[in-house]
């Protein structure tokens, strides 16, 4: 198709659908954050007569921004190791435009066959990695 041929259009499009995919994660995690937040909290605002936005900005953030925190973690992992989406949408195409770490050492072990920089590609996305992985383990275990 030709929104997979320009290499800008390709390059939205795996952004569209990798947040397509994730969508539902998100939207399950905030909604069920979302009731967790007890509601005479929503009921004080109200008779102190906060705005639809205060109440966003003092109750309803406060009580999710753990969740939008761990999530989004969460979500860049899941990103930088996305090898499927990429692949199979368009191969790293077009222009080699939208290939991720895992689809560009792929290319470059087995495609072209130089093993240790396909190697040395996928090893690359560990400083990025790494930390937030230590940032999320230390979230949850102070949650607990």
């Amino acid at each position: 198709p030709l929104w997979l041929v320009k290499p800008d259009l390709a390059f939205l499009l795996v952004i569209m659908t990798h947040i397509w995919k994730n969508l539902p994660f998100w939207t399950i995690i905030l909604l069920a954050g979302r009731m967790a937040i007890p509601k005479d909290h929503y009921e004080a605002a109200n008779v102190d007569g906060a705005t639809r936005v205060q109440v966003f900005r003092y109750i309803t953030f406060p009580g999710l921004k753990n969740l939008y925190i761990t999530s989004t973690l969460l979500s860049t992992i899941w990103s930088v190791g996305d090898f499927n989406t990429v692949y199979l949408l368009t191969g790293g195409g077009p222009t080699d435009s939208t290939h991720v770490f895992s689809t560009l050492g792929i290319r470059y072990a087995f495609n072209i066959g130089d093993i240790r920089t396909g190697v040395a590609t996928v090893i690359t996305s560990l400083p990025l990695v790494v930390p937030i992985v230590f940032v999320l383990i230390r979230r949850l275990r102070r949650g607990e």
